[in-house]
C-alpha cells in the first residue's frame, strides 16, 4: 500500500498540532488479491471531529512529549509496535515498512500531548492481515493504550469510527489540530476486487482519558 497523501502544502507546526490544507487522502492497495475482508464498521458510525470534548466529561491533563512504542487495543486483541514515519518525496505520509507495525507520523504531536496524534497502518499485506486489520470492529467507548518511550502509558477512549470514500476524504478535519489530547488512527477499508484497490479509508478517533480504576 502506498502512503497517505494529504493535498496541498503542509501548514505551520504548532505546539498543539499540525494543520494540513484541504485536499484528499489517498491510500491504494499494492496487493493483487486480498485476504478475508476486515471487520465492517457500522453504518451508523459517524463521529464528532477528533478531539471534540464530550459534555459532562472532565478534561484529562495533557502529557509531556514522548514518542510512542506500542499500541494495545484489548477489545480486538491488537498489539502492534509503533514505528516513526515521515513524509515521502511525493508529499504522502509514509506507511511503516513492516505491515505488522503501525506508524506514528512525526509531523504530529506524540500520543498524550495536547493536539492530534496521527497514526497510520496497513489493513493487510500480501501475506495476510496486517496491524490495523481489526480496527473496523471498534466502537465508541473502546479503550486504546499507547505505551510511550518514557515508560508512561497514554489511555484513550474511542469517540468515533468513520468511513470516508477516497475522493471525499476530509483531510483538514482528520489531520487538523484539536483542543484536547487526541489520537487518530487511519487505515483502508472497502476492498474493490475489480480494480484491486480500496475504495475508502477508515478513521478511528479517540480522546485521552484517565486509566481505568483497578
Amino acid at each position: 500500500m502506498s502512503g497517505f497523501l494529504p493535498g496541498g502544502r503542509r501548514g505551520a507546526c504548532t505546539a498543539a498540532a499540525i494543520t494540513f490544507a484541504t485536499g484528499a487522502l489517498v491510500l491504494l492497495a499494492s496487493v493483487l488479491t486480498a485476504p478475508q475482508p476486515p471487520p465492517t464498521p457500522p453504518r451508523s458510525a459517524r463521529a464528532a471531529p477528533a478531539g471534540q470534548h464530550h459534555p459532562g466529561q472532565p478534561h484529562t491533563p495533557a502529557m509531556p512529549r514522548s514518542q510512542p512504542a506500542e499500541i494495545v487495543v484489548p477489545a480486538i486483541g491488537l498489539r502492534t509496535r509503533v514505528d516513526s514515519v515521515t513524509r515521502a518525496s511525493d508529499g504522502s505520509v509514509s506507511l511503516p515498512a513492516d505491515p505488522d507495525h503501525s506508524g506514528w507520523y512525526t509531523g504530529s504531536v506524540t500520543p498524550g500531548e495536547m493536539g492530534n496524534a496521527i497514526t497510520v497502518g496497513h489493513v493487510d499485506s500480501q501475506s495476510g492481515p496486517a496491524a490495523f486489520y481489526g480496527l473496523g470492529a471498534l466502537r465508541e467507548g473502546s479503550r486504546i493504550m499507547v505505551t510511550r518511550h518514557d515508560g508512561s502509558t497514554a489511555h484513550f477512549t474511542v469517540t468515533g469510527v468513520e468511513v470516508w470514500a477516497k475522493d471525499a476524504f476530509p483531510s483538514e478535519r482528520v489531520y487538523g489540530p484539536t483542543t484536547t489530547p487526541a489520537l487518530t488512527l487511519i487505515t483502508c477499508t472497502g476492498w474493490d476486487s475489480t480494480h484491486h484497490t480500496y475504495r475508502s479509508n477508515l478513521v478511528v478517533t479517540a480522546e485521552l482519558t484517565p486509566p481505568p480504576k483497578k
